[in-house]
């Protein structure tokens, strides 16, 4: 059984894209703090900047995916859903319709729609960034540290449930890919109304989610799981202070 599980996680490892990956890059040698609030700034950055920051934030991002050894082509392909979400965001914001009720893309509407997608999908890498180079023991540290001072606020209630969502994540993925997988083995294609097939693969995707977390659940139990854990030691160093530097120089492009 143990086996089966270790060979279960390895595969899915092996089939998502979004998850931490061990490496050695300058990005995973970094304090985690300092890439969360880096990550915070340019995000917050990238919903109103313009086009010439999200160029150098595209051109910062492929510098970073090569150097932590992160494969674009599989990636696009564990979002595909999410840019099916931009493809309909730009249809809504790039198509209007004339007194004849005649679809009509304007060049001004079209690139306006463009630059929406294109914000939407740095903050995405940005966040696959984030997950792919830190442990998640490492972002729930740094969340109770930043949310430490914050009142009222829960910090290590909260940083587990962040925690959770960040290890879940690449498991739902590998559900979501299993259970398409499994349904075209059983001729869900043939099947020519696609509202029934996304009934069905939704049906049975959350189904699975729910029981792992219930066995997430019952697991933490029965090894009293407390939050008041050891949390890893955080420290600044030298490359916290360059990557800092780097941002600001990067936010500064949005001027």
């Amino acid at each position: 059984m143990l086996g089966s599980a270790r060979k279960g996680y390895s595969t899915m490892g092996e089939l998502t894209a979004i998850g931490f990956k061990p490496g050695s890059s300058p990005l995973h040698r970094l304090d985690p703090r300092t890439k969360q609030l880096v990550l915070m700034a340019l995000s917050v950055t990238t919903l109103w900047a313009d086009v010439p920051f999200l160029v150098v934030n595209s051109m910062v991002m492929m510098v970073l995916f090569h150097s932590a050894h992160l494969h674009a082509r599989r990636l696009f392909l564990e979002i595909r859903y999410f840019l099916f979400f931009l493809f309909f965001v730009f249809v809504v914001r790039a198509v209007s319709f004339s007194d004849q009720m005649f679809p009509v893309i304007t060049p001004n509407e079209a690139a306006e729609a463009l630059t929406v997608c294109w914000r939407l999908l740095l903050i995405v890498f940005m966040g696959v960034l984030l997950m792919s180079t830190t442990r998640t023991a490492d972002i729930r540290a740094a969340l109770i540290w930043g949310m430490k001072p914050l009142p009222f606020v829960n910090e290590r209630m909260a940083a587990t449930m962040v925690g959770l969502v960040v290890r879940f994540l690449p498991l739902i993925l590998f559900q979501a890919n299993e259970i398409g997988d499994a349904m075209r083995a059983r001729g869900i294609e043939r099947r020519r109304n696609p509202l029934i097939r996304l009934i069905k693969f939704t049906t049975t995707l959350f189904r699975r989610v729910f029981l792992r977390a219930d066995e997430l659940v019952d697991t933490m139990q029965a090894r009293c799981y407390s939050e008041h854990r050891t949390l890893p030691e955080l420290s600044f160093s030298r490359n916290d202070i360059i990557a800092i530097g780097v941002g600001i120089l990067v936010l500064l492009s949005a001027c």
